[in-house]
């Protein structure tokens, strides 16, 4: 069903009553333009979806998700092969404890290239979405060699950091399929002749 501004004013009425400081402090005036924003925001998802999308961010948050939150939400249910930001961050997990063992031999000169080389074929496992934070191999190798609690600061992170990073991908995608369809458009007119109103000289 279409995305209505009274199921928006819901959305906000249950971020309240599930988080204490949720919008709390809205007036009237504040409210109804938060509204309308949000409403510009989601009004081209189902809203089933979005009421999904809002539930699952409820049930495994415990500070009230934003806007950018739900939309990434709504568009991992809309687009099933992509992998969520959990699904993710358990592949990096999983992989950590490998690149640590590995990480080991890189500082025995006579195991530093095959040390290397394992610590590469290990990030180039990594699926391109977590290769967004995980940039490279040096980042998967201090990542493994982090303590218990810094793995936690760095798991907030990532949850913070992984919607921005996945947005700014779609929005250079975006830039890239308008510049190539700019180009295409600028080849199909280079060759077509110019209209003019200048009247031929009448000798």
């Amino acid at each position: 069903m279409q995305l209505t501004h009274n199921d928006v004013l819901k959305i906000i009425e249950l971020l309240r009553i599930n988080y204490d400081n949720a919008y709390s402090g809205y007036n009237a005036e504040q409210t109804l333009t938060l509204r309308d924003f949000w409403y510009e925001s989601l009004k081209d998802y189902p809203s089933e979806v979005i009421f999904r999308a809002l539930t699952n961010l409820i049930k495994k948050n415990e500070f009230a998700p934003r806007l950018a939150n739900i939309v990434e939400e709504t568009e991992s249910l809309l687009s099933p092969d992509k992998s969520t930001d959990e699904e993710l961050w358990a592949e990096l997990n999983s992989v950590l404890g490998r690149a640590y063992d590995v990480s080991r031999y890189l500082s025995y000169p006579q195991h530093f290239d095959w040390a290397n080389r394992k610590i590469d074929e290990i990030y180039g496992s990594l699926s391109e979405e977590l290769k967004l934070f995980v940039v490279n191999a040096s980042t998967l190798v201090e990542l493994a060699e982090m303590s218990p609690e810094a793995m936690q600061y760095e798991r907030s992170r990532f949850f913070k950091q992984m919607p921005i990073l996945k947005k700014q991908r779609a929005n250079k995608i975006e830039a890239q399929k308008y510049l190539a369809l700019a180009q295409d458009v600028k080849a199909l007119t280079s060759g077509t002749p110019q209209i003019t109103d200048k009247k031929p000289n009448k000798k």
